[in-house]
């Protein structure tokens, strides 16, 4: 027989795909730009960006899982660096909690430098680095075994007969990262590459099992301008770890009922193969940007994991410095912006 909390932390794990996609993971990747490509810093038309999101995710009407992420990108020695060139530094801040046996906490600073490859800036080239400061918490002594149970029920003083009860790790990530981008009169381009955990190569068993493994992520983005008022994005992010994989296709139309002002709103859906469905709705508001995801799973050959569903909510906040070219550069819906 299963334990109850071992099959309730491997339903959470599915669903969350922690074991073979990018980490953290939200169903919106591109509002998470600095964990899946530390290039990203700076690559924003404003001065100043703040991004949070929450997730939570539930298997029967049980929260499994919740993830909260919080970060902040400027674009510093605005007036220092050369035309068409952009210096980019960001901060950002994740925790991840399941059940309350897995706790991961983790702090990272990320710059980047992206390079005007032509007269007028339209195609760049960015390159970024992060370090990420990590403390993961294992905590067997959480869960439900068989052998814990008596004749009145559930004892927790009665030994689980594992032979580590609680594991702790701290250590530091090196991630890196280039992306490509060209932007038209009417429509835009983005293509990066991404390797995150570049220093994990030990063999230690403790240390891989706490421990994220070398992980590439792949990342591509296409806009489509039809009019004042309405656009089209379309985007995917292809991650890899070890053997394993996971995929993650985007699409998105834009309405802009008040362009002047840049108010409307984004209706768009997220499909990861052969594991969810994500329709999203983003409320564009100028400098505000608030965001709402509800996550179907659809993985098959697990059939509990069909009760596993989730939710995200996000905010985005906008700080530039006054521009006649602002809304022009808003223009761009871009995914990744």
């Amino acid at each position: 027989m299963i334990p109850l909390g071992i099959l309730l932390l491997f339903a959470a794990l599915m669903n969350s795909k922690i074991a073979y996609a990018q980490l953290p993971v939200f169903t919106q990747f591109s509002q998470n730009q600095l964990n899946i490509n530390p290039a990203f810093a700076g690559f924003i038309d404003d001065d100043f960006k703040f991004n949070a999101l929450y997730r939570s995710q539930s298997y029967s009407r049980l929260v499994t899982s919740t993830f909260s992420n919080a970060s902040f990108q400027m674009r510093p020695l605005f007036d220092f660096v050369p035309n068409n060139d952009v210096f980019g530094f960001g901060v950002n801040a994740y925790t991840h909690k399941t059940l309350d046996v897995y706790s991961h906490q983790a702090m990272s600073a990320t710059m980047s430098y992206s390079k005007g490859l032509n007269y007028d800036g339209s195609k760049t080239l960015a390159f970024g680095f992060q370090g990420r400061y990590n403390s993961k918490r294992i905590d067997y002594t959480q869960l439900l075994f068989p052998n814990q149970f008596e004749f009145n029920g559930y004892t927790p003083q009665l030994p689980n007969n594992e032979p580590i009860q609680v594991i702790n790790a701290n250590f530091i990530d090196l991630n890196s990262g280039i992306l490509y981008n060209s932007v038209g009169e009417n429509e835009s381009f983005s293509a990066g590459f991404s390797m995150y955990n570049i220093n994990q190569s030990s063999q230690d068993p403790l240390k891989l099992a706490t421990r994220d493994g070398l992980t590439f992520n792949y990342q591509i983005g296409y806009l489509k301008v039809l009019s004042d008022y309405s656009q089209v994005f379309f985007g995917g992010l292809h991650s890899v770890r070890a053997t394993q994989s996971s995929t993650s296709l985007v699409g998105a139309i834009q309405i802009l009922p008040d362009y002047d002002n840049y108010i409307g709103f984004d209706v768009g859906g997220v499909y990861v193969l052969n594991n969810s469905v994500s329709p999203f709705v983003n409320l564009n508001m100028n400098m505000l940007k608030a965001s709402f995801t509800y996550n179907f799973s659809i993985a098959p050959n697990i059939s509990y994991v069909q009760n596993a569903n989730a939710f995200e909510v996000g905010l985005q906040i906008l700080f530039s410095r006054p521009s006649e070219d602002n809304t022009l550069a808003k223009r761009h819906m871009s995914c990744f912006k």
